[in-house]
């Protein structure tokens, strides 16, 4: 049976040709698109039907509802009059209508809310007529069901426009055609033949695009699978002598799952460059840039009814990653009702324009503070929700959504301590206005902390893939079957998961637009509020770092600045100039081999209010003076910072604007140099000036 359909196939994959035909050359539209379609007219005339039935399958759907009605009361108007009661059936149908009606309206709300008193309606208007059928059938009836039609689906047809032709695409050509019949052959010989990637499968109706050629793709059934197609993508690309950004392949709109639609682009619509021209946004949609083929552009669902949604973008160094972030960023602020912080390890490097017009910028050093702040604004913004009976989140100006994008986010969920409260953000952020918009260059597991609720919550918003040069990426990103590894290394060009074709989603191969140089400008130039005051007071309940951010910025942007200059200088800054030593000092002396070290005394109380000795310096004896220190604007910072009253690390950290480690690391010297005093361990621990 298998031998059979698949000769069946390969039949009708060949085009038919007389004698007539041979030798002519094929100069109109008609005759050179007979030839694209199967040879048999059974199987011309079904191409066609299923084509058209395809293309206007939305336009359609009201008309199938009101035909289901309207002949579901002719059959109960027909009951009646062979002398069934009326009465009975009107409440067999009122019985049956009316739930169907609300059950149906329940399913709608939970995917199209928008959708949901139209729908509704509509079940009523239709139950309610069903109800009065088997009491006479006539033209009023009729045109009142034709009426409520109309009336309740212009909204739907005014949303779901047919597509019609490209006036500027060129009509099928003889080189197209034999192009196509080309591409079918060397698919029979190179990817389909004995021992292929492919083997047992065929490519048949071939039909012009604008910008492709599409064909439909028969799987060897209960061998292969859409999946086996997309990880055989390179072998496909070499078997049809293009390249694997050539080829578009993805799940058949009408067909079984046997069945895939492949298209091989003749004129690229993402060759070359695809530039950022300003924010593409409908209500909470972002549109980041086409698909291959041209139809359409990749959404990235930001907002929908009652959420707000993160995302992840997964892609190998120089591959685009930032851009796409920047893309995203842009479109999203434009609404003038979204907020955005900025955490990067990379203290800002993989994005300056990110960096400068953040609401937040952060580094590596203080996204504990960010964490912090995030946890009070999900804790006040839930008992918000609660204290106005609502469950769900709306942007505005006054209570915008915060879209915190991470770079690099497998460093900062590193700490395993910390990745439990980020995978809250994640899971509980949705209903409070709050996302993360995560990057990485590793699918794995260990970007997201090691937790799967983290993955899961923000995959179920937006994934995409770029190329990665990881051995292991394959099949680590739930939902894509595309080997990322395998990708074309072309800046932005990659995959997103999951399929929507309400929201334009489909699984296939799209390109980012490139923003360039003019992010910042963009950036700029759009509505950005600011973080309304009831999230921004919530943080001080956890953190003053959001209230002091700018400061704290300020500071580190100095000590950068002189951290530059010293070494452009030629000299060491006071930081690097301690690690210098540190590492010189822990290398004992050629002279000091062989010494006899002189142990302390007994510990008295005057030794143990001298300073103590630590670090590689440690071994000393007990009456030595304590070294001398060269006092850096680092160090008289902390010094100032403890006078004013902050004792612990932490306050000190915060007063400062640098990181633990380089306060402890201050600490540690002003405390051998006498400056300081030290109490306490611990979480107890405090400092204060010296007497």
């Amino acid at each position: 049976m298998a031998t059979k359909t698949k000769d069946r196939r390969e039949d009708q994959a060949k085009p038919e040709q007389t004698d007539a035909d041979a030798g002519q050359d094929v100069t109109g539209e008609e005759e050179a698109t007979s030839q694209w379609r199967p040879a048999s007219w059974p199987g011309r005339v079904w191409s066609d039907v299923r084509a058209t039935r395809w293309r206007l399958r939305r336009q359609l759907l009201p008309h199938t509802v009101a035909a289901g009605v309207g002949g579901t009361g002719l059959a109960a108007h027909a009951i009646a009059a062979h002398g069934a009661a009326p009465g009975q059936i009107a409440m067999v149908l009122a019985g049956t209508s009316v739930p169907a009606a609300l059950w149906i309206a329940r399913k709608v709300k939970k995917r199209k809310p928008r959708w949901t008193k139209r729908v509704l309606l509509a079940g009523l208007i239709g139950a309610g007529w069903l109800t009065l059928a088997p009491y006479g059938m006539g033209p009023e009836q009729a045109a009142l069901l034709i009426g409520a039609e109309y009336a309740l689906a212009a909204r739907w047809w005014q949303h779901h426009r047919p597509g019609y032709p490209d006036p500027a695409a060129p009509p099928p050509t003889k080189e197209k055609l034999e192009s196509a019949e080309q591409i079918m052959a060397d698919y029979r010989e190179f990817a389909a033949s004995k021992g292929a990637a492919l083997e047992g499968s065929v490519l048949i109706n071939p039909v012009q695009t604008r910008y492709t050629i599409a064909f439909d793709l028969g799987l060897n059934r209960g061998k292969q699978s859409i999946a086996t197609l997309y990880s055989n993508l390179g072998k496909l690309a070499t078997a049809l002598d293009c390249n694997v950004e050539d080829l578009v392949p993805e799940p058949h709109p009408v067909l079984s799952s046997a069945w895939c639609r492949l298209q091989v682009l003749i004129d690229s619509p993402i060759a070359g460059n695809v530039d950022f021209t300003g924010p593409r946004r409908e209500g909470g949609l972002l549109r980041l840039g086409p698909y291959a083929d041209g139809d359409g552009e990749v959404p990235y669902k930001l907002y929908t009814p009652g959420s707000m949604w993160s995302g992840v973008v997964i892609g190998g160094t120089g591959i685009g990653k930032s851009r796409l972030i920047e893309n995203a960023v842009i479109s999203a602020i434009s609404g003038g009702d979204t907020v955005y912080w900025f955490l990067d390890p990379q203290n800002g490097t993989s994005s300056p324009a990110l960096a400068e017009h953040a609401d937040w910028f952060a580094t590596l050093d203080n996204a504990d503070d960010v964490l912090d702040a995030l946890l009070a604004i999900v804790d006040a913004r839930g008992r918000q929700n609660a204290a106005m009976g609502i469950m769900e989140f709306t942007p505005s100006p006054e209570r915008p959504g915060l879209l915190v994008v991470i770079d690099e986010c497998h460093v900062v969920f590193a700490d395993p301590n910390k990745a439990a409260d980020w995978a809250r953000i994640a899971r509980e952020g949705r209903k409070v206005g709050v996302a993360l918009l995560l990057a990485s260059q590793y699918p794995g597991l260990e970007t997201f902390g090691g937790k799967d609720a983290m993955r899961s919550s923000v995959m179920a918003g937006n994934a995409f893939a770029l190329h990665t040069v990881s051995n292991q990426a394959k099949g680590l990103i739930p939902g894509l079957t595309v080997d990322p590894k395998e990708l074309p290394k072309i800046p932005g060009y990659g995959y997103v998961l999951g399929t929507d074709p309400d929201i334009g989603l489909r699984t296939a191969p799209w390109r980012n637009r490139n923003t360039g140089s003019k992010a910042a400008q963009w950036l700029a130039d759009q509505p950005m509020p600011g973080l309304d005051t009831f999230a921004a007071t919530a943080t001080l309940l956890s953190t003053e770092a959001y209230r002091d951010r700018h400061e704290n910025n300020t500071t580190a942007y100095d000590a950068a600045r002189e951290f530059v200059d010293a070494l452009t200088r030629g000299e060491l800054p006071d930081q690097t100039r301690r690690r210098a030593r540190r590492t010189r000092s822990a290398q004992p002396a050629a002279a000091d081999l062989g010494r006899i070290i002189s142990f302390p005394g007994p510990i008295t109380q005057a030794v143990h209010q001298r300073p103590a000795v630590t670090g590689p310096n440690a071994v000393a004896t007990a009456g030595a003076a304590a070294a001398p220190l060269a006092l850096g604007d680092s160090h008289r910072m902390v010094l100032a910072a403890i006078a004013a009253g902050n004792s612990q690390p932490k306050g000190i950290c915060d007063a400062v604007g640098l990181s633990r480690r380089q306060v402890q690391d201050l600490l540690a010297e002003l405390l051998r140099a006498g400056y300081v005093t030290r109490t306490g361990a611990g979480s107890a621990v405090r400092y204060s000036p010296a007497a």
